[in-house]
């Protein structure tokens, strides 16, 4: 669990959290046109975070992307690193938290199940796969926009809270080994 090797890493890793499910929580709603309500907001907000935490926790997310950056030979901190970074850790987080929002925001929601047995659509499940397929692409975009970002912000609270990123545990210190 990459999450718990280290302040710095857990540091990021809540800031990322925090910061990437309020976008997508915001973004969803813009997305598929509905207003924002606040309870619904809190919601998908809580959703999402819950979501990209337990994501974060389970998926060595920053060992992979350094690995891939190692083989591409990519300079630690280079935007070409950067970037790969942000579209792994994206790919896995935007993929768990549209999957997720979407599900929570379908099933069991009164409107669609009414619709269902009107027959105006032919099931929930088709629009939860519908809604997944549409959403998917745009919350990519949103989500790595605003991951870069986040992660900038991120790192400099690291720093700022317990100084220096490279560690004897840290992938990235696997970079200057080599």
């Amino acid at each position: 669990m990459n999450f718990y090797k280290n302040h710095y890493g857990m540091i990021i890793s809540s800031v990322i959290a925090i910061g990437v499910s309020i976008v997508m929580a915001t973004a969803a709603f813009i997305v598929q046109g509905n207003p924002i309500e606040l309870p619904d907001l809190i919601k998908n907000w809580g959703t999402a975070f819950l979501t990209i935490s337990l994501t974060g926790m389970i998926f060595p997310l920053t060992d992979w992307s350094f690995a891939l950056c190692r083989k591409l030979k990519l300079k630690v901190e280079s935007l070409p690193h950067v970037l790969v970074e942000n579209t792994v850790a994206t790919l896995v987080f935007n993929t768990a938290a549209t999957l997720v929002l979407s599900a929570v925001n379908i099933y069991g929601n009164e409107a669609i199940e009414a619709a269902v047995a009107a027959g105006q659509i032919p099931s929930v499940t088709s629009v939860f796969i519908e809604s997944v397929i549409h959403d998917w692409p745009i919350m990519f975009v949103i989500s790595f926009i605003a991951a870069y970002f986040v992660t900038q912000l991120a790192v400099r609270i690291a720093k700022q809270s317990v100084g220096e990123l490279i560690t004897p545990e840290s992938p990235q210190y696997q970079d200057h080994e080599e």
